[in-house]
């Protein structure tokens, strides 16, 4: 079956929502070494972007949180590259933020390498759903329920590769305005 979607965020407004992001993080961490860290494998486009938009330095890396079982427990965590995060403030970069759980324990692992700080960014939050008080600090984009595909997010390993964000039509459901038809939405 072939994945059928809706664009509502184009690429236009994603470059805009993470310039904003970027300039933010430039304002919150005038000094210090900054890490970003991208969540494999939803995070890989976004980590890219921002680390452009940051207007000072920062670093970049990527770790992988490996699950198992139905509810997809989180088990372990590996860095693909080994590196000193100490002293250092950590944000930690996801496609989509939804119960917290994930991000809650990725946050506890992360406290015992003595960051200065740990912060999360995200490209959709869900916080409607969250099972923990995690907060995310920096967001592009909230979401209601719905299936999102593009800059990252995949459904079913498809859609990825977009360069917009779009929601997962179901079977059956009608079209809606696409992006570019609509006005931009308020922030």
């Amino acid at each position: 079956m072939a994945l059928v979607y809706d664009e509502l965020y184009g690429p236009q407004e994603i470059a805009r929502r993470v310039a904003d992001v970027g300039r933010r993080i430039g304002q919150d961490y005038p000094d210090g070494d900054i890490v970003l860290i991208a969540v494999l494998k939803g995070a890989g486009f976004f980590v890219a972007d921002l680390a452009r938009a940051v207007p000072r330095k920062v670093r970049c890396e990527y770790i992988d949180v490996l699950r198992e079982g139905p509810h997809e427990k989180v088990v372990n965590y590996h860095f693909l590259a080994l590196f000193d995060v100490a002293h250092s403030h950590l944000i930690v970069l996801k496609d989509v933020v939804r119960s917290g759980v994930v991000e809650s324990w990725l946050q506890n692992q992360l406290r015992e390498e003595k960051p200065l700080s740990i912060r999360f960014a995200c490209v959709v939050d869900h916080p409607q759903d969250r099972k923990s008080s995690l907060r995310a600090d920096y967001v592009l984009f909230p979401a209601e329920e719905s299936v999102l595909v593009g800059y990252g997010m995949e459904f079913e390993g498809e859609g990825g590769n977009l360069p917009f964000i779009a929601q997962v039509r179901t079977e059956g459901e009608a079209p809606f305005e696409s992006a570019q038809d609509r006005p931009a939405r308020p922030q």
